[in-house]
């Protein structure tokens, strides 16, 4: 189904940064606002594979939306087209992705990637890692507090490229004006707590400067790994002088400025 912003105004910004310890960048981007679509991918494999298939994944991904997929069902279709293009080297990504229908919106993901909502009263994840430490915490042998800094904090589960039937997680919202939608690759969330997150949205005036704090602060705390976000907010009363993303945050969680 197409999306339709009549009743409101989606600002977007993202961005990606290698890391500090990586010489290449694995994570891929889809931004595409007219679709109401927004998506991130993260990459693995032997000799590049993974910058291949994150990118193949939000490829297809995007394909599969304009087709009119239903957006779990576009994720499958893009977990075929990363199984069908795999080497003997063998690759995968994980996948976090985000449709709107005007405030409305469906998640979809797999693997450790993550979708958050952030607004003035504190941080909610939406979406939950298909992880080795989060198998472990549903099972009450591990303390969530343990999971950013244990060994095992990246072996994933399930991810894009690997099996069919692919499993993948769901999950439907909708955004208010006082909100954020937070998308990212666990090279952020492993270097940063979620209330360090939240408190991110209290010094950037943009959509783009919450993103460049963001990356620059998960680099400060040792940016181990390549590291993407995407934020999302939505304006109801839009000034046709303001392009889009420059909206101030201020404007949408107004109580964390104060």
């Amino acid at each position: 189904m197409q999306p339709t912003l009549s009743d409101s105004l989606l600002d977007y910004a993202g961005n990606s940064s290698p890391g500090r310890r990586r010489s290449h960048n694995e994570d891929a981007l889809l931004c595409a606002p007219t679709l109401g679509l927004w998506a991130i991918a993260d990459g693995m494999g032997g000799h590049q594979c993974g910058e291949v298939a994150s990118s193949l994944a939000l490829v297809a991904l995007r394909q599969a939306v304009e087709d009119g997929e239903p957006l779990e069902s576009a994720v499958r279709l893009a977990n075929q087209a990363v199984l069908e293009a795999a080497t003997d080297d063998g690759m995968g990504t994980t996948l976090v992705a985000a449709h709107f229908n005007g405030s409305d919106f469906e998640l979809a993901w797999v693997g450790d990637s993550r979708a958050y909502l952030v607004s003035a009263d504190g941080i909610a994840q939406l979406t939950r890692d298909h992880s080795w430490v989060q198998m472990m915490i549903d099972a009450g042998e591990l303390e969530p507090a343990a999971a950013q800094g244990h060994a095992w904090r990246n072996i994933i589960l399930r991810c894009l490229g690997r099996e069919t039937p692919l499993e993948v997680g769901i999950a439907a919202g909708s955004l208010k004006p006082d909100e954020l939608l937070l998308l990212c690759s666990d090279g952020l969330t492993n270097e940063l707590t979620d209330a360090q997150i939240q408190a991110s949205c209290t010094f950037a005036d943009t959509l783009e400067n919450l993103v460049e704090q963001l990356i620059e602060q998960a680099n400060a705390h040792g940016g181990r790994d390549n590291i993407s976000c995407i934020v999302i907010g939505r304006t109801a009363q839009p000034q046709a002088t303001e392009s889009r993303g420059r909206r101030f945050i201020n404007m949408l969680l107004k109580p964390l400025k104060s």
